[in-house]
């Protein structure tokens, strides 16, 4: 009990809670530069249509049907769970991380981005083959995405928290 109501006071305190909503605010548009950027990578280097990347999340849910047409279900599937999984995760992540370290500069929020967007690669490494697999047999995710392409996209999201100082200013 007594724990519980030290965490309620922690993010109730503004010092503490608006650095986390900042972080999450952020991981949410990087999320977005992140999806726009791999959107564009798939319709000029690979040759697919700008959502293919999408529908390939969506098909942790949908399957192989997902990467048929456009469809759009795997497609709202796809967005939700990269907005609600992983941005949102790294978001909260790097929101701890400048309630602790007061990252304030552009120069200090890349540095600690890019350091998140490397470490994020735990998802297309370990993640995202044990759950696809559990879901649905086979890893498609590594299966259509390059990862050259993923870690390329890796640190565009995370050069993305270049923002956070702005969002933050934003927010006060």
């Amino acid at each position: 009990m007594e724990t519980a109501i030290k965490s309620q006071t922690k993010l109730s305190n503004p010092a503490i809670a608006r650095p986390i909503l900042s972080g999450i605010i952020t991981g949410q548009v990087a999320g977005l530069i992140m999806a726009v950027v791999v959107m564009l990578v798939f319709t000029v280097f690979l040759g697919k249509n700008p959502l293919y990347p999408v529908q390939v999340i969506g098909s942790a849910v949908f399957g192989e049907s997902a990467l048929q047409g456009l469809n759009i279900g795997a497609i709202l599937a796809g967005l939700v769970l990269h907005q609600l999984g992983p941005s949102l995760l790294w978001g909260f992540v790097f929101g701890l991380i400048a309630s602790k370290q007061s990252i304030q500069t552009t120069q200090s929020a890349l540095k600690v981005g890019l350091v998140l967007g490397v470490i994020a690669m735990v998802g297309p490494y370990l993640l995202i083959p044990a759950v696809m697999k559990a879901l649905q047999g086979v890893d498609i995710w590594n299966r259509e995405v390059p990862i050259f392409w993923d870690w390329a996209a890796h640190l565009v999201f995370g050069a993305s928290f270049i923002l956070y100082p702005a969002i933050q200013r934003k927010l006060q």
